[in-house]
C-alpha cells in the first residue's frame, strides 16, 4: 500500500498538476470520488472533477510542488506539500501549501481531505 499511495500523490502532482494532464484524472481517481474542503463534502464524478480542476488551473497554472512531507498509515497517505505556479488571472506567482489526507482503494484515490494555505510557505 505504501508504495502504491506514494506513487499516486506523486502522479497527482506531475501529471495532473504539473503536465496539466486531466485524462490521468482517470487512472488516479475512483468514480465517484469523495472530496472534502473548507467549502464542504461532495461526491462527484470523475468528469465533473476534471471540469473543476481545468477552472482551478487558471488560478495554479502549470506549478512545481514538493512533497515536503508525508506518512502512509492504513489506506492513507497524508501530506504537506507546496506549490508554486502562475495565477494566469492575475499574472503573478501564486505559493500554496497543501495539507492533504487521502484515502486509497483498488489502486486508486477514493476520497481526499483538502486544506489549501495560499501565501503559505512552510517547505523552509
Amino acid at each position: 500500500m505504501d508504495d502504491v499511495a506514494r506513487s499516486l500523490l506523486r502522479a497527482w502532482w506531475d501529471q495532473v498538476w504539473h503536465a496539466g494532464d486531466l485524462d490521468a484524472v482517470d487512472d488516479l481517481l475512483t468514480d465517484p470520488f469523495v472530496r472534502h474542503t473548507s467549502a464542504g463534502s461532495e461526491t462527484i464524478s470523475r468528469a465533473a472533477y476534471k471540469a473543476k480542476l481545468a477552472a482551478s488551473q487558471r488560478l495554479l497554472y502549470r506549478p512545481d510542488t514538493t512533497i515536503d512531507d508525508e506518512v502512509v498509515a492504513g489506506d492513507r497517505i497524508w501530506a504537506r506539500s507546496t506549490s508554486e505556479g502562475l495565477n494566469l488571472d492575475t499574472e503573478r506567482v501564486t505559493t500554496i501549501t497543501w495539507l492533504t489526507v487521502h484515502r486509497v482503494a483498488d489502486g486508486r484515490f477514493a476520497e481526499a481531505w483538502i486544506a489549501a494555505l495560499t501565501g503559505v510557505r512552510w517547505d523552509r
